[in-house]
């Protein structure tokens, strides 16, 4: 009874700590900062953050923070080759350029000790994402840079513009109309109606990688984007059909964010996505931000949106207003860690505490379940160490990388080298997976200072997941796990209607309900977790 009651007592004062962290604190301190602030607000397709890395380019020094690796990626790209020396640092890749001074970045990894002339904080809207919102919250109110340009869609601008107004800065806003325009052009019943220039959207790696086979099978040259290829290969796919060595790309909603390709139709194959806890239909902010990639400025007078069912998911969503974001969400205060209070007792009293109205916090439920999984990790580690070894990014839904990041964590507290990635490399799946393995070992290793070299095995994996995404997609063409026939690339089952029902009737003559059948079935939320 006294045990349970200290434990209750020193559980309160862990929330009575964290409260003194609140978003109150933070806009006082971004007070004592003198910056001003430019506004970029539109659509996608707009040029808001053309305009915006222009400013930065005539800067003396600078830094670009987006939300994803491929979007650092492609302004390293096109600020090396127009002269401007450009670094870039990701969760994955840090590559300093000689005379550089500007940094493409990914958002997680902004310096708050540097000062810079001009910082450009991209795709700001995602400030009310509950998982990582926290990053731009941070960043609008502590980047140090005399000038920062925010890029939104226009669902960010009341929330940010208060934001900006409680702490006194001063803005002006530009606003943004889209470079071309875009418009519903109806339905399509057959991929044989898909033309060159064409992005058909799918919501699954499998289902994705299932439409380029039937594409191919019809005769076209297919690029794929998903959200578990390696970035690089992600620029290589890109590549291939900005230089028409392919024709046609088969994406999921990972297109949505910064990927300028020069798309003249978006083509929604499916209007429905599993988003990790249900299967819905996309909502009018998703149609949106991935039909405004059809019609690149410069290469297409317009843009145009299709659908394959459902037409109604896609009009309704681009004639829909999106409701503007009511919440802001702040990052869970590291300086906590310099308490009495243990990590799980933090986490769990942060996981508590009380939300205000228009103010949330930091989703820290993998890092609660990292902590939780790693009981036999962590003998005699610090609590900062642990902290970063449990806030390294890890697809928690597959045990066998949380596996592999467990082990990791186990040599980095002995002080041994971690071990080497043991999924393979004989498909396009082992590579991936093995790609993402070396890429936990490689953030785990940097979080406790350790910069390990550009490991010549992930450049192998690369040359690998090329070559298999080059070969025959044939393999990738569905089929019933029973009979072998032929499936559709969206079927939502692994086995045919006839053969399900016959299951099902097995079932029943046995003395089972309908609700005992358990389909083979398995949904994957594709989306990008790679910062």
């Amino acid at each position: 009874m006294i045990m349970a009651k200290k434990k209750k007592d020193k559980f309160s004062l862990a929330r009575q700590l964290l409260q003194k962290y609140d978003l109150t604190g933070m806009m006082q301190e971004a007070r004592n900062l003198t910056r001003r602030f430019v506004l970029h607000i539109g659509p996608t397709n707009s040029g808001k953050t053309y305009q915006s890395v222009e400013a930065l380019k005539q800067a003396k020094n600078g830094v670009y923070l987006g939300p994803l690796r491929l979007m650092a990626l492609e302004i390293f790209d096109k600020l090396n080759a127009g002269d401007c020396p450009c670094t870039l640092l990701t969760g994955e890749e840090f590559e300093p350029m000689p005379g550089a001074k500007v940094t493409a970045s990914t958002i997680e990894l902004c310096d708050y000790g540097a000062k810079y002339e001009v910082a450009v904080i991209d795709e700001a809207q995602m400030i009310g994402d509950r998982s990582r919102g926290a990053n731009w919250t941070k960043a609008i109110l502590m980047v140090n840079a005399e000038v920062v340009h925010i890029c939104m869609a226009p669902e960010a601008e009341d929330i940010i513009v208060k934001l900006l107004s409680d702490i006194a800065a001063p803005f002006e806003i530009i606003r943004h109309e889209r470079l071309t325009p875009l418009s519903y052009s109806g339905s399509i019943s057959s991929l044989k109606q898909i033309r060159d220039g064409d992005a058909l959207i799918a919501f699954s790696r499998r289902n994705v990688l299932s439409l380029a086979a039937e594409m191919e099978r019809i005769g076209k040259k297919v690029s794929v984007i998903y959200g578990a290829l390696p970035p690089a290969a992600r620029r290589e796919e890109v590549r291939k059909f900005e230089s028409k060595e392919t024709t046609v790309v088969v994406a999921t909603d990972a297109i949505g964010l910064g990927v300028s390709l020069p798309i003249k139709r978006i083509i929604f194959c499916a209007t429905s996505k599993y988003d990790g806890e249900d299967f819905r239909n996309l909502r009018p902010d998703e149609v949106k931000q991935i039909a405004g990639r059809a019609g690149r400025c410069g290469i297409h007078k317009k843009g145009e949106v299709l659908a394959m069912d459902e037409e109604w998911v896609i009009t309704s969503g681009l004639k829909s207003k999106v409701s503007p974001i009511k919440t802001i969400y702040i990052p869970f205060p590291k300086e906590t860690l310099d308490s009495s209070f243990d990590l799980d007792v933090l986490l769990h009293a942060w996981d508590t505490l009380p939300g205000e109205k228009g103010v949330d916090r930091q989703d820290m439920t993998e890092a609660q379940f990292l902590l939780d999984c790693s009981d036999n990790y962590f003998p005699g580690a610090s609590k900062e160490m642990k902290y970063q070894l449990i806030t390294c990014p890890v697809d928690t839904k597959s045990s066998e990388l949380v596996e592999y990041w467990g082990d990791c964590c186990e040599a980095i507290v002995a002080g041994r080298t971690p071990p080497t990635p043991y999924f393979g490399d004989e498909s396009l799946e082992t590579c991936e997976k093995q790609y993402r393995a070396f890429d936990i070992r490689h953030q785990l290793l940097r979080r406790v200072g350790i910069e390990e070299p550009h490991l010549v095995e992930k450049e192998a994996l690369i040359q690998k997941i090329n070559w298999f995404l080059l070969a025959n997609k044939k393999s990738y063409i569905r089929k019933c796990s029973c009979c072998g026939c032929k499936l559709p690339f969206n079927h939502p089952y692994g086995m045919c209607e006839e053969c399900y029902e016959n299951q099902h009737r097995s079932q029943r003559n046995w003395g089972f309900d309908d609700d005992d059948w358990d389909d083979d079935d398995e949904w994957e939320d594709d989306g990008d977790e790679d910062f």
